[in-house]
């Protein structure tokens, strides 16, 4: 009986022992692990991925600059997440390091480095076929697309255009070619802009464009043809007048413009004294629509119908008319030729008389614009000397 008592006694204190150990928490041991906890990669566009592993819910949190990392994921609960990771191409050759906190809910942390730097040697290429010059001085209009095929082993790159060039520059990028397009210049000065091929760091490709205004030295111009109201045969190009000159003055006036008529007997003396040498005129009237005969008076009265009475060879130059309605008189077809199209917004404006000297290829090479208004003849006279003494020293004449 004392040992069945005591048995018991034993197997009640067992008991108890259990019970009260099960009621003890355990302790438990968290933990978070990310793995690679450090990435260096190239200065290429790089697609890839790391996995956190944890016992708990954890989230992300970047530490200063990682705009040009990407995380998906950034955060997540028990076991083990795949965590995508992108990284841009490095815009310069300055190494980058992007740092990020995986922190739990228990308050363990982690943190995940990313490094971006330069690669020299031959891991990586990007260059253009036969090795173009990086800068390009295009014409003023119908500029033929330009197109460079491109040599890489970087699978991702890509080419934006500077913002202040976005609307006359158009790049097309293809696997293995970059195919740029320049639109027509719409005003009087020249303007630049960028095309930047970016594959990383020293592989980024920088290609300026600078294209020359209507009005500059160097700029083509346009042929055109005119002809006289109601006269047969009588058009006339502008490439049969330079083609045949050293220098060709084209005159811009109007019949209706004081200051243009006013100018015309000095024009008359540039034209005596220079054609000998190689200057040539061709006269183009901005005439308002239905008052050809106005025109045709404007002429006769001011002597540019003259004939040489022995050879009946006319005295002066060629001139020719454009008519338009009224509204449209200074703004037209042929003054955006030589203005552009900003001539219809204000932003540039036209004045008369203009003076546009061109070369035997027909290219600018100076001209004289401004809204000189010739109302006395002190100001017409000064112009008057101004283009006398630009035509000698072209010339190499007179004085000059």
């Amino acid at each position: 009986m004392r040992e069945f008592t005591l048995a018991k006694l034993l197997t009640i204190i067992g008991l108890s022992l259990f019970l009260l150990s099960s009621c003890i928490p355990q302790e438990q041991v968290e933990y978070v692990h990310v793995s690679p906890d450090k990435l260096t990669k190239g200065p290429v566009v790089w697609n890839g991925s790391v996995t956190v592993t944890s016992s708990e819910s954890w989230h992300m949190t970047p530490i200063g600059n990682t705009d040009w990392c990407t995380v998906y994921p950034d955060k997540g609960v028990e076991g083990t997440t795949t965590v995508a990771i992108q990284i841009e191409a490095l815009p310069h050759v300055s190494p980058r390091i992007a740092i990020y906190e995986i922190k739990t809910t228990s308050g363990l942390k982690r943190t995940l480095t990313i490094e971006q730097k330069d690669v020299e040697g031959d891991e990586y290429y990007f260059y253009f076929q036969d090795d173009p010059a990086l800068s390009f001085s295009v014409s003023s209009f119908d500029v033929q697309p330009i197109r460079l095929s491109v040599l890489t082993n970087v699978d991702d790159w890509t080419a934006s255009v500077s913002s202040d060039a976005g609307d006359w520059l158009i790049v097309e990028q293809t696997e293995d070619s970059l195919l740029i397009s320049v639109t027509d210049i719409d005003e009087p000065k020249g303007r630049e802009g960028v095309v930047t091929a970016v594959a990383g760091g020293s592989l980024n490709k920088i290609l300026t464009f600078s294209q020359k205004g209507l009005h500059e030295y160097g700029a083509p111009t346009r042929n055109f043809s005119l002809s006289m109201p109601n006269v047969p045969d009588s058009e006339l190009f502008f490439k049969d007048v330079y083609s045949k000159s050293r220098i060709t003055l084209l005159f811009i006036w109007g019949s209706w413009c004081p200051g243009c008529t006013n100018f015309i007997p000095l024009v008359k003396q540039l034209h005596e004294e220079f054609k000998s040498h190689g200057l040539k005129i061709y006269g183009v009237a901005l005439e308002e629509e239905g008052k050809e005969q106005d025109f045709l008076d404007s002429l006769n009265d001011n002597g540019l119908l003259d004939v040489d009475e022995t050879t009946s060879d006319d005295i002066w130059w060629k001139n020719r008319p454009v008519f338009s309605p009224l509204e449209e008189r200074k703004i037209n077809y042929f003054t955006k030729m030589f203005y552009g199209d900003k001539l219809l917004t204000g932003e540039v404006k036209n004045f008369l008389p203009a003076f546009f000297f061109v070369d035997a290829g027909g290219f600018i090479i100076r001209t004289y614009t401004e809204p000189y208004p010739l109302n006395t003849q002190e100001r017409i006279k000064s112009l008057y000397n101004d283009l006398r003494l630009f035509l000698s020293r072209q010339l190499e004449c007179c004085g000059g």
